[in-house]
């Protein structure tokens, strides 16, 4: 393979090629062009060290991003004045990143869990990556500040953790760091006797429908921003080559929503609220609902109207309206994706929306609150 050195290439550094990594790929590509770089963007697999020294030794290596490990290598491309961008939250302060707000996760799982009524809360991920490592330690932080025990599972074989969730305090909410480990745990509590979710309220990350059809249940899950992701760590690499923005991170928050996995409450309003408090943005109808609720249409808006005033298309504008203020108000998320996770793809629609519930645009609101 041949490069133009007066072009310039952009590396982007991935561990595996996975389909939520090529959202990240399109992205990073997205940013880089709609800011007019020229350089040449090359994606490498893992193993990625030794084709990103060689480029650099040759000349042709101007920026980097990706999920890097090494100071001392990352150092060495420091000195060769290589500009680079991190992939996650383990990236030092003195370094431009992008990374998953694993707080804004964290507290949300635990107020999920709080509004199931679960008596105990536990994290389910390897001890070995260090993204795992990083969301179980904020998720305890989290517990122990909401006053709920916390139990640390780092042994995925399917015995020992049987075993491990029989020993919980029910009811427990159980957040893993992926679907694939969220599936694996609903199945093993299932062969030990357990009820999903009433004993164990199970919450993954990755959105993964392939796990959800293989749990036989709708798994409640985080789904990352990947494409934002990319997008940000292109905006981000397009700003350090043309010297305009120094080392910075930047955080984005992840998308949560409810299913099945997580919905413990015995009242069918409670279980519909719940679900739309997990899923804002929502096209489900009032028929759908009710099927949440399980009663009929117009049982489901008698009780609404009778116990809260409202219809259910009320109730979600007002549920909307709640997330995104709170959004705004504790986050630095992008007004964009705010307004797509409150259920506004288009942000002039979500502005107008805004604007009519509290008076003041997004922007507005985030200033003076």
């Amino acid at each position: 393979m041949s490069f133009a050195p007066e072009r310039g290439v952009i590396a982007l550094a991935l561990p595996l090629l996975s389909e939520a990594e090529i959202k990240v790929v399109e992205g990073v590509r997205k940013a880089l062009f709609e800011n007019n770089r020229k350089e040449e963007l090359i994606v490498l697999g893992g193993g990625y060290e030794t084709p990103l020294r060689h480029l650099a030794e040759r000349g042709l290596l101007v920026g980097a991003i990706g999920d890097f490990m090494g100071r001392t290598w990352l150092n060495s491309l420091r000195r060769d004045k290589i500009s680079f961008v991190g992939l996650g939250p383990w990236q030092g302060p003195d370094m431009a990143c992008v990374m998953m707000d694993l707080e804004t996760m964290a507290k949300e799982a635990i107020e999920v869990f709080c509004a199931e009524g679960v008596a105990s809360v536990a994290f389910l991920g390897p001890s070995g990556p260090s993204g795992s490592t990083s969301l179980g330690a904020v998720f305890r932080k989290m517990a122990e500040t909401a006053g709920l025990s916390f139990r640390l599972i780092t042994e995925t074989a399917a015995p020992i953790l049987g075993t491990t969730l029989l020993e919980l305090p029910l009811p427990t909410g159980l957040l893993c760091f992926s679907d694939q480990l969220a599936r694996l745990a609903i199945q093993t509590a299932i062969r030990n006797g357990l009820q999903i979710p009433h004993d164990i309220a199970v919450i993954g990350v990755g959105n993964s429908v392939l796990e959800t059809i293989q749990a036989g249940i709708g798994i409640s899950s985080f789904e990352p921003p990947h494409t934002d992701i990319g997008r940000e760590a292109g905006r981000l690499m397009a700003a350090l080559l043309a010297g305009t923005v120094g080392a910075i991170p930047i955080r984005l928050g992840p998308r949560f929503l409810a299913r099945e996995s997580s919905l413990r409450s015995d009242s069918g309003i409670m279980r519909m609220m719940s679900f739309l408090r997990g899923n804002p943005q929502t096209d489900t109808n009032a028929a759908g609902l009710a099927r949440i609720a399980g009663m009929s249409r117009r049982s489901l808006e008698k009780k609404l109207k009778a116990s809260l005033g409202e219809r259910p298309g009320e109730l979600l504008r007002r549920i909307r309206r709640e997330r995104a203020e709170k959004l705004l108000k504790t986050t630095d998320l992008p007004i964009t994706q705010i307004a797509r996770d409150c259920g506004y793809p288009e942000p002039t629609l979500f502005s107008t929306a805004f604007k009519r519930w509290t008076g003041k645009s997004p922007r507005d609101f985030r200033k003076t609150g």
